[in-house]
């Protein structure tokens, strides 16, 4: 008795954060399901609500009190399925399960739900993903509200909110395009025997064969950050897209962009070709976030797998 006093004293000291313990157990997706109707009269009710008030309204306090239920997966449900059966959005699934892609649903047996839309940004981000989250929503003007879930992972919950267009992007696999309208995959990212010196050496890219002369695309929106001519890169074109990303281009024969000239995705940027060290005409494509060098092709189209 005298732990469970203490323990409530301290909670009454952290006003923004609400701890969960063992969270109800949603058996059915029906509404015979008691805890499944009541999930589905809070989102009404956060909904009708919603659409009549302004952001800073007083009435804004009569949205249902957030509140996180778990249900076994039987069917192993994707997730667009079971976001359609709660009537939830996919992007406030994803955020609260932690998943980085919709195929990560796929391994998980018990999916936690909650009562109201949104999306849960973790403060201590573990992927790439979670960092996009994060970055895109710490300098933004937005309320939220800051919880613990779980063994007490902190997050800061931002009602009623949904993926920005970068977010779904990285969610769906979509966030670059394939930078050549055909090519071949020879070298891919990582460690490789260098094929001038013949030591192993970090690959930072990957190379895609094509015949000389290809159109080379912007792999998305962004400027052009830097062009230039390096001994091992040859020509070359790098770009800066939204999220702290960037993508460059090298070995090109031709470079159809100038500094600081704003491209969107798909836009021919340049030519393949054999500057710098190239043992044939092909592009040298990599893709960075904040400086630091990522395989491509978990961020590409799967069509980086097929050749013409």
């Amino acid at each position: 008795m005298k732990s469970y006093i203490i323990l409530t004293i301290l909670l009454s000291f952290l006003p923004h954060i609400r701890v969960f313990p063992d969270y109800p157990e949603i058996v059915d997706l029906d509404y015979k399901d008691i805890l499944f109707k009541q999930i589905q009269e809070d989102i009404q009710s956060y909904f009708k609500t919603a659409s009549r008030v302004l952001e800073d309204s007083e009435e804004k306090r009569k949205f249902p009190p957030l509140q996180i239920f778990r249900y076994q997966n039987p069917n192993n449900m994707d997730i667009f399925s079971l976001a359609a059966r709660v009537n939830l959005s996919y992007d406030t699934l994803a955020t609260l399960n932690g998943l980085d892609n919709p195929a990560a649903l796929q391994g998980i047996v018990t999916v936690l739900i909650p009562n109201l839309p949104g999306i849960f940004v973790p403060l201590n981000p573990k992927s790439g993903f979670q960092e996009i989250l994060y970055s895109l929503r710490l300098g933004s003007e937005k309320q939220f509200q800051e919880i613990v879930i779980g063994d007490r992972k902190k997050f800061l919950f931002f009602l009623g909110d949904n993926f920005h267009s970068l977010e779904r992007a990285y969610f769906l696999n979509i966030l670059f395009r394939f930078p050549l309208s055909f090519g071949k995959l020879t070298s891919r990212y990582g460690y490789r025997t260098h094929p001038f010196t013949g030591h192993r050496k970090f690959h930072h890219g990957i190379d895609i064969a094509a015949p000389e002369g290809t159109d080379v695309f912007a792999a998305r929106d962004g400027i052009i950050v830097s062009i230039g001519n390096d001994p091992a890169l040859g020509n070359y074109i790098q770009i800066g897209h939204e999220g702290g990303y960037q993508t460059v281009y090298g070995h090109l024969s031709v470079i159809n962009v100038s500094l600081k000239q704003k491209v969107s995705s798909g836009m021919i940027i340049g030519e393949v070709g054999i500057t710098g060290m190239s043992t044939g005409p092909h592009l040298h494509f990599e893709i960075r976030r904040k400086g630091s060098v990522q395989d491509p092709v978990p961020l590409l189209p799967k069509s980086i797998k097929r050749s013409r």
